[in-house]
């Protein structure tokens, strides 16, 4: 049965026929029957059981050139798959020779191209091309072709026919069989052929583009199966292009090179498996020293290689050499391949996380780059990174280091740096405003770093610019549409609740609120000066409105651009085309009453309109209108911002909204016009302090801007009264401010009696409220405080300031809080206040030094007895030290008014004001320091206040030093553009004000001994002199300059023709006097400055010195030298170096600063150690809205907004128990000997030289005063008097 099977098994073809008819003409339809009939009958056998004997007779007539290559489509189909099927029924064997296979192959691939080159699924014989393309593919008789002689080019043939027929309609099936024939031609081939590599590669260059083309899909499907056979070929080409053309760097040679790598970057993207043996070649460029192209385009490309597939091999690991070499060139001494390794981080970054944390610490190590160009390439590809790459893998060290470069000297580094923190800011945004953890903590911080270097007191003015713009364009933008107002304040109140108050203040400058409320804000009358021009065609008055247009357009130039002469010649030609409809649109933008809606409209339509008919203004415009369109804060902001002030999210966004409107309601209180019947609600809740609070400020600031809007209804002033009287202290000074503006003036009459009634039975709480609603009367409404100022202020003096305190016995200057102190310290202080005050309520007044007698004599009481009102009173502890600011800080509201500060210059009064920049304790320094940065830059004071910042020189806390320094550096830019002689008066004059204090400093240790005595007279100690010299210096180091060095000598040398008004001897000044000369000397060798002979007559200030008895006395003083060869050998290098500290750090909340220390002097007393905590300065905020109901005094101390901001971070001054010689330090037992015994002196000396100065001269201090009264200069010239 076995044998029987078998025998069965054995089957032959069945086909009689002859194929060839010959000796007659047949028909073509005859013979397509006949070998359709045999391909049938070859289709259906079976390899293993056919007798292939049976199939020789029909093995030759199909190779006939009558049937391969006859005329008709359907012969030639069929006769194809009878070829194909009789390869599969021989196989193993071959059917044909060599010569016969060469004549079938290539009459299969002739016929067959033009016929499968139509459209597959309608082409005739389709189902016949099909099975022929399976059988090759399937049974791989197609290899066959690599035994021919001609194997090269029938396989070429193979890959090329194939890319022409591959069509998107072919079956998915029919596609694979042809990538398995090609597959398996690559396979068998022993060598590649270059037709094939050619056809490969032009696919590569022609479709990388185009992934979606067949041919390019099927050529990557076949190197992705045959890679290991084609890496050598792929290699061979690459390394051919190398050797050919990457010996030197021409232009055509490395356009050659540049496309070959473009074709690796392809190849790498979809067959990454070709370039193992490729990438080497790239890592070999890397060390061609002398081609610098090269190595910048072997850097870019093995950058783009790393990063180009996300998720695939770790490439530190797969091409761990390559990657190893391509790290070290950004080290590369060539800039452009530094710049393109960075530039190459980007991908890696991004699709590499196991790579992220080296090649982050390789890229920051650029980040300090000598060449600007990288390092702003580096802060633009952290910028560049995706929310989640820089979420997960960026550390915050990584974004503080580019928040550093912010401060960068180029422009082009600190955009790029600003620019990149602004957009991961903004990219994270929606996950900050959901409180995200993770997004809060990597970059809610960063609209405060912006603003701190906006903030930065070296900033530039450029650098500012253009970290504003930065910060209003990327961190608050305006909505694209202005209906959405409660989300565009939204992301203000998330920026301005992550902010601390000296960044808030950043903030707050640029909203350009600051500017508008002093009257610095342009803009409006540069499009009404421009209207005014009318294009030039101006009629009367036409060269009055052209100045105007002018000076206003080189204002704006000089602070809103960094261009100026580009924005002056824009601004020029803006106005000479007098477009009506764009001044309208910028008008629009620029009124502080403008809504949102209307901004972003107009602004919209603005741009459109400058980039249609004026687009080379358009660069210069638009930076014009984001700098003064009111896009940070307008008016439609107020609703949003009481809204959630009312219904807060969080108390940091209740406290955003509180300051937000607090500073609208300060500096832009027209805004509040429109909406005073929303605020006359506000005022009416009793649960909200801080909504009341806004409230009524904003209603006492809109109602002064707008008297026709307050209130019309008594209970808004009804609720008032009785919020100052039982409100909080803050409530009350606000509620009385608005009583004082409202319809009802007749109101803070009722207040002050309801307020005097109550004095008897007034709980703790409510004197406080009283005394602060009091001392805002005495300023908004002084008729009204002087119907019951006796009984105010017996009470206020008997009752508060004359009370023991209950602080008596505390030792040290620990700083808290004001609202920390004892009820009675805190009705102190507000008594200083409610006195001052009415002082300036009295400014006008007749009776002003009557008024102003008594209580100098109080202020300059606290001052002399450390804090304490008087020896019975004994304040104590922080106490004292609020008692000493505040006293200081009246003195200098009180030297707003001219007839008080003469006053307050009189012998021990400014020496006492001074003195507190010295003051034991840090915050007094820091804080007096900080309302001097408010104050002296708008130059409203005399000139001899332009030197008290000066003694912050040796104050053991950097920032401090720093900040007076800064203080007169603004004052000596404010008088930059004063008339000369002013100027002079007011920046190099005070020299002798300066040196005059110093000579009569406690610390100085002059030694004058008496009769009988032993010893010379000069300096006690070295080293006193050398830290007097240190306030020379800082004066020096911000005045001294090329142009003034000579009058600055000549002002020190003339010093020793005069005689000291407050002193008998006048050795210790001209001894000043000789030093500053030697250091003004010093500086000028330093800077290689001529030191000319000043031909100016010098006016000397006659409440200081007087002209010396004789001339012979004169010229001996001036003859004589009074700094010992000792001192002069020492101080040769004095005014070769400035005083600039170590910059200050941030202090953490609780932290120590350290331990500053100049002379140990014996003291008597132990020192307490300070602690300090974070405080409110519970001065700022009230000082600045007390300014604004000055309505005698045009807002004393408004007149300029410090850089510095209003620190609320204190830290701890540990003091081992040394006393500090003052300067900041602790004074000492000695010091304060020195002033006990100095004070019982001054007043005999003074007397003594007051009686000389009326024998020589004949007049006393009232001639002095009548002479100094005569104009506004503390200066009259002494040699009159000659």
């Amino acid at each position: 049965m076995a044998r029987a099977s078998a025998v069965q098994a054995v089957t032959r073809l069945d086909f009689k026929e002859s194929l060839i008819q010959t000796g007659k003409r047949e028909t073509t339809d005859a013979l397509l029957k006949r070998i359709k009939t045999l391909q049938q009958k070859l289709a259906a056998l079976e390899q293993d059981h056919i007798e292939v004997r049976s199939l020789d007779p029909v093995k030759t007539p199909l190779i006939n050139r009558t049937i391969l290559h006859h005329k008709d489509r359907g012969v030639r189909a069929y006769a194809a798959c009878c070829l194909a099927d009789l390869l599969r029924l021989y196989a193993p064997d071959a059917p044909f020779n060599q010569a016969q296979l060469r004549s079938n192959d290539a009459s299969q691939m002739e016929s067959q191209q033009p016929t499968i080159a139509q459209k597959i699924t309608d082409v005739p014989y389709y189902t016949e091309y099909f099975h022929l393309i399976e059988s090759l593919a399937t049974i791989k008789s197609v290899v066959l072709v690599c035994d021919l002689p001609e194997a090269d080019q029938l396989i070429q043939g193979f890959f090329t026919g194939f890319m022409e027929i591959v069509r998107p309609d072919m079956n998915k099936v029919l596609i694979r069989h042809l990538r398995d024939i090609l597959v398996a031609l690559i396979e068998e081939s022993t060598s590649i052929p270059s037709g094939v590599m050619d056809c490969i590669i032009e696919q590569f260059e022609l479709f990388s583009s185009k992934p979606d083309v067949l041919s390019f899909q099927l050529t990557v499907d076949v190197c992705n199966q045959v890679a290991d056979k084609l890496k050598r070929p792929i290699y061979s080409h690459f390394s051919d292009i190398q050797v050919d053309h990457g010996k030197d760097s021409s232009h055509n040679d490395l356009k050659i090179l540049s496309d070959s790598h473009k074709l690796l970057l392809t190849m790498n993207k979809f067959c990454p498996d070709l370039l193992l043996n490729v990438v080497p070649l790239l890592q070999d460029n890397l060390k061609i020293a002398d081609e610098v192209a090269i190595r910048q385009l072997s850097v870019k490309t093995l950058g783009r290689l790393f990063g180009q597939r996300s998720g695939a091999e770790d490439p530190a690991r797969k091409y761990a050499s390559a990657w190893r070499a391509w790290l070290g060139r950004r080290l590369d001494k060539a800039l452009a391949v530094r710049l393109a390794w960075v530039e190459g981080t980007r991908e890696v970054l991004i699709k590499h996380p196991e790579v992220r944390k080296e090649l982050e610490t390789n890229l920051m190590d650029r980040i300090e780059d000598s060449d600007e160009r990288v390092r702003a390439a580096v802060c633009r590809v952290i910028g560049s990174l995706d929310y989640e790459t820089a979420l997960h893998h960026i550390s915050p060290s990584t974004l503080g280091k580019i928040s550093v470069r912010m401060g960068d000297k180029k422009s082009s580094v600190r955009a790029e740096a600003a620019t990149a923190l602004a957009r991961l800011w903004d990219s994270a945004y929606s996950e900050i405003e959901s409180n995200n953890p993770d997004a809060v903590a990597q970059f809610a911080s960063i609209p405060d770093q912006i603003l701190r270097c906006i903030q930065f007191r070296d900033a530039t003015p450029e650098a500012k610019l253009q970290l504003t713009a930065i910060f209003k364009s990327t961190i608050l933008p305006l909505p694209k549409e202005g209906d959405d107002e409660q989300a565009w304040v939204d992301r203000l109140l998330l920026v301005a609740s992550t902010l601390d108050t000296q960044t808030f203040h950043a903030l707050r400058n640029i909203t350009g609120l600051p500017h508008f409320a002093k009257g610095q804000s342009p803009f409006m009358a540069f499009v009404t000066s421009c209207e005014a021009y009318n294009g030039g065609l101006v009629g009367d008055g036409a060269q009055d409105i052209k100045a105007r247009l002018n000076f206003i357009i080189d204002a704006i130039a000089r602070t809103a651009f960094s261009d100026f002469e580009k924005a002056k010649r824009d601004l020029h030609t803006f106005a000479e085309a007098n477009e009506v409809r764009l001044f309208k649109l910028y008008k629009t933008c620029v009124d502080v009453h403008s809504s949102l809606s209307a901004i972003v409209k107009a602004r919209n339509e603005f741009l459109r309109r400058v980039h249609q008919s004026h687009e080379d203004l358009l660069e210069t415009l638009t930076s014009l209108l984001n700098t003064s369109a009111w896009n940070v804060v307008n008016q439609s902001s107020i609703p949003p911002l009481l809204k959630r002030l009312q219904r807060p999210d969080s108390e940091a966004t209740a406290n955003a909204a509180a300051k937000l409107l607090a500073i609208i309601a300060k500096d832009g209180a027209p805004m509040f016009k429109t909406h005073t019947s929303q605020l006359a609600i506000v005022i009416m809740d009793k649960k909200n302090e801080k909504l009341v609070e806004v409230g009524y400020q904003a209603l006492a600031a809109v109602c002064k801007v707008h008297p026709d809007v307050a209130p019309n209804e008594h209970r808004p002033v009804e609720r008032a009264i009785t919020v100052a009287l039982t409100g909080t202290s803050r409530q009350a000074k606000l509620a009385a401010r608005f009583l004082a503006r409202s319809k009802e003036p007749e109101a803070c009459e009722e207040l002050v009696n309801n307020i005097v009634d109550g004095f008897s039975d007034v709980t703790d709480d409510q004197r406080l409220a009283c005394l602060r609603a009091l001392a805002e009367l005495a300023l908004s409404a002084p008729k009204a405080f002087e119907t019951k100022s006796e009984d105010i202020m017996k009470y206020v003096m008997n009752e508060v300031m004359l009370a023991p305190s209950p602080s008596s016995g505390v030792d040290g200057e620990t700083w808290v809080d004001e609202a920390e102190l004892e009820p009675l310290d805190r009705a102190k202080i507000l008594g200083l206040r409610v006195l001052t005050h009415r002082c300036l309520a009295f400014a006008r007044d007749p009776e002003a030094d009557t008024v102003l007698k008594p209580i100098l004599k109080l202020l300059s009481s606290v001052l002399e007895n450390d804090g304490m009102i008087n020896q019975n009173t004994q304040e104590g502890g922080p106490a004292a030290c609020h008692l000493r600011l505040r006293a200081s800080i009246c003195l200098l509201k009180l030297a707003n008014v001219k007839a008080f500060d003469r006053a307050i210059a009189g012998p021990g009064h400014f020496e006492l004001v001074a003195g507190t920049i010295q003051d034991p304790s840090y915050m007094v320094r820091n804080l007096f320091l900080k309302k001097l940065s408010q104050v002296l830059p708008g130059q409203r004071l005399m000139p001899r206040w332009n030197i008290i910042s000066v003694m912050a020189a040796m104050d053991p806390e950097p920032d401090n030093v720093i900040l007076g320094r800064s203080i007169l550096a603004k004052v000596v830019q404010s008088c930059a553009q004063f008339p000369q002689s002013e100027k002079v008066e007011r920046i190099e004059m005070p020299l002798v004000r300066l040196l005059h204090l110093l000579a009569h400093h406690p610390d100085l240790g002059w030694a004058e001994p008496g009769e009988g005595e032993e010893g010379e007279e000069g300096f006690q100690s070295e080293q006193n002199l050398k830290d007097i010299a240190k306030f020379i210096e800082l004066y020096l180091d911000v005045v001294a300059n090329r142009d003034n060095i000579g009058l600055l000598y000549k002002i020190a040398e003339g010093l020793k023709g005069v005689r000291d008004r407050h002193s008998d001897n006048s050795k210790p000044l001209w001894t000043l006097a000789e030093l500053t000369q030697l250091m003004i000397r010093n500086r000028a060798e330093k800077y290689a400055w001529s030191i000319p002979i000043h031909p100016s007559h010098i006016k000397w200030p006659r409440d200081l010195f007087h002209h010396a008895e004789n001339l012979e006395e004169k010229k001996r003083v001036q003859k004589t030298q009074y700094l010992s060869d000792e001192v002069r050998n020492w101080a040769r290098n004095l005014g070769k170096r400035s005083v600039i500290p170590s910059a200050p750090t941030k202090r953490a909340e609780g932290a120590s600063s350290p331990s500053k220390k100049r002379v140990k002097v014996e003291s008597t007393r132990k020192v307490s150690k300070k602690k300090r905590r974070r405080v409110v300065d519970p001065d700022e905020d009230d000082d600045e809205d007390e300014e604004e109901s000055d309505e005698d005094e045009e807002d004393d101390e408004e007149g300029t907004d410090t850089e510095e901001g209003d620190s609320d971070e204190i830290a701890v001054e540990e003091e081992d128990g040394e006393a500090v010689l003052g300067r900041g330090g602790r004074r000492g037992a000695k010091t304060k000997a020195q002033r006990a015994v100095g004070r019982k002196n001054k007043k005999s000396k003074s007397k003594k030289a007051s009686a000389k100065v009326i024998s020589k001269n004949g007049r006393g201090k009232d001639g002095d005063e009548d002479e100094e009264m005569n104009g506004e200069s503390d200066l009259t010239d002494l040699e009159e008097e000659d």
